[in-house]
């Protein structure tokens, strides 16, 4: 998973021996490429912050649902 965002500032954290937090810094130009890339990893990865990111997580999996449901 790291690779993925291998060219971005990031620290990492061992949660415990399944789970990591990642703190990815980034551009607000950068910010459409990171929210596809999170989005790929699907339920594996959790967006907490910052809250206008998890936002546009959240509303592009709403998008996605709302598609299926039809």
């Amino acid at each position: 998973m790291l690779l993925h965002f291998s060219h971005l500032e990031k620290e990492t954290e061992r949660l415990d021996d399944k789970q990591y937090r990642i703190t990815l810094i980034f551009q607000h130009d950068d910010e459409t490429e990171l929210l596809i890339r999170v989005l790929s990893f699907g339920p594996v990865v959790r967006a907490v912050s910052p809250p206008r990111f998890v936002a546009q997580v959240r509303e592009r999996i709403q998008k996605q649902l709302s598609c299926v449901l039809e």
